[in-house]
C-alpha cells in the first residue's frame, strides 16, 4: 500500500465523562495513546497529534499540535490536523478508541479516491472520529469555523462522503472494532476482557505447527499484530540449566527476567495451571488476536485440522465452539462451519478479519 498517508490522533478533550486525562490511560503497562500511534506506524509516513493545548505526549517522531480554534471541540482538532497535514489523505481517529484493527483502516483508505471523506457507520450509527478526511476540505472546515458551526456531523453535509457499512455481530461490546472508552465502566470492562483468541486444535501430528507456520504470515501482511500461545500439558524448561538466570530461579526467585536490547523472557513459577483466559489477559492491549496451539478444552472458538489419513481421530469441538475447518479433503455430511484448505491460509486470514472487523470475535 501507498504509504503517503498521514494519520490524525485527536487528543484534545476534556474527557469531563470519564473524569480525568484519557490520553494517560494505561492497558498492560502501555499508554493507550502509544498503543493507537503503534497500530499507526506501518501504514503511515507521518502521525500527528491534535492535543489542544497540551503538547506534552513525548512520543518520538510524533509532535503534538495546539489547536488554532480552541475549545470547539472535535473539529477545532480536525482543522489542526488537516493543516499541518503534508498528505492529502488523512486518517482521523480519537484517542480512546484503541480497539482497531489495521486492516479496517486499510479499507478506509482504499476507498477515498472519490470523495472528500470516507466515513465508517455500524449500524445506523456514523463514527466521524474513525475516517479519512482530505486536505482539500480545510476551506470549508474554516468556512463553518468562520459561522460558528462546529458539527463534524453538518461537515459531512457539507462534502462527498462515501461511507463504509460495517455489520455488528459481537455480544460483547469491548470486542467491537469502534469501542469509545467514555466512561470509566467503558475502561474497566476493556482491561479485564481478554484480546480476541483462536484455538488451533486437532489429532496429535496433525499439522497444527505447520498451519500456523502458513497463517501467522498471511495474518501480519494484513496488518495485524498476533500473539501465539502453545499449550503444553507436561511440565517444560524455557531456560538453559547451568546459565545464571537457570541458577536464580533454582536458588527460590518467584520470577526471573532475561531482558536484553531486542526481546525479554519472563519465567514465573505457578502452583496451577492458569486457564487461558488468564494467559490470554496478559496481552490485552499488545496485540490484535491471539492464536493458540492447542486448548481443545475450552469455550474458545477453535479452527479445527482434520486430514482424511486420520478419519476417525477428529478433534470435534463441542457445539458452538467451531470457528472453521481447514482440511485436505472433501468433508461428509452437514458441517456448521466453513470448510478451508489446509495447504492455503489465505482464505482463513480473510475470514478472520471480517470477523474482526464485525467484532464477531471476543475471548469466551
Amino acid at each position: 500500500m501507498n504509504t503517503t498517508f498521514t494519520a490524525i490522533i485527536l487528543a484534545g478533550g476534556k474527557s469531563r465523562r470519564f473524569g480525568r486525562d484519557k490520553t494517560l490511560l494505561e492497558i498492560n503497562g502501555s499508554r493507550v495513546m502509544d498503543i493507537i500511534v503503534e497500530k499507526c506506524r506501518p501504514l503511515f509516513s507521518e502521525i500527528l497529534i491534535a492535543g489542544g493545548e497540551r503538547l506534552d505526549f513525548d512520543i518520538p517522531g510524533v509532535p503534538a499540535l495546539r489547536d488554532t480554534y480552541p475549545g470547539i471541540g472535535p473539529l477545532g482538532g480536525i482543522h489542526a490536523g488537516l493543516r499541518e497535514a503534508t498528505s492529502e489523505v488523512c486518517f482521523v481517529t480519537a484517542c480512546d478508541m484503541p480497539n482497531f484493527q489495521v486492516p479496517l483502516i486499510k479499507r478506509l483508505l482504499e476507498a477515498s479516491d472519490d470523495c472528500d471523506a470516507v466515513v465508517l457507520k455500524t449500524g445506523e450509527r456514523t463514527h466521524p472520529l474513525f475516517a479519512v478526511y482530505k486536505k482539500s476540505i480545510l476551506p470549508t472546515v474554516e468556512r463553518m469555523i468562520s459561522q460558528n458551526i462546529y458539527s463534524v456531523l453538518r461537515l459531512l453535509d457539507e462534502i462527498r462522503v462515501g461511507y463504509i457499512q460495517l455489520p455488528t455481530k459481537g455480544e460483547n461490546p469491548t470486542s467491537a472494532p469502534i469501542f469509545n472508552i467514555n466512561y470509566k465502566e467503558d475502561y474497566e470492562a476493556f482491561v479485564n476482557s481478554g484480546p480476541p483468541v483462536l484455538c488451533v486444535v486437532g489429532f496429535s501430528g496433525s499439522g497444527k505447527t505447520t498451519y500456523l507456520e502458513k497463517l501467522i504470515p498471511a495474518l501480519k501482511i494484513r496488518g495485524l499484530r498476533l500473539g501465539v500461545i502453545k499449550h503444553d500439558a507436561h511440565s517444560f524448561e524455557v531456560d538453559i540449566p547451568g546459565k545464571d538466570s537457570w541458577r536464580l530461579t533454582q536458588a527460590g526467585a518467584d520470577i526471573t527476567v532475561i531482558a536484553s536490547p531486542d526481546k525479554i523472557a519472563i519465567m514465573e513459577k505457578w502452583d496451577r495451571e492458569e486457564d487461558l483466559s488468564r494467559v490470554a489477559g496478559r496481552l490485552r492491549g499488545k496485540v490484535d488476536l491471539i492464536l493458540t496451539e492447542g486448548y481443545k478444552r475450552g469455550s474458545a472458538l477453535k479452527i479445527e485440522i482434520r486430514r482424511a489419513a486420520a478419519k476417525g481421530r477428529e478433534a470435534s469441538c463441542g457445539e458452538g465452539e467451531l470457528f472453521a475447518l481447514a482440511c485436505d479433503h472433501a468433508t461428509e455430511g452437514k458441517v456448521s462451519a466453513p470448510v478451508l484448505p489446509l495447504d492455503d491460509a489465505e482464505p482463513m486470514a480473510d475470514l478472520i478479519v471480517k470477523f474482526l472487523e464485525e467484532g464477531a470475535l471476543c475471548f469466551r
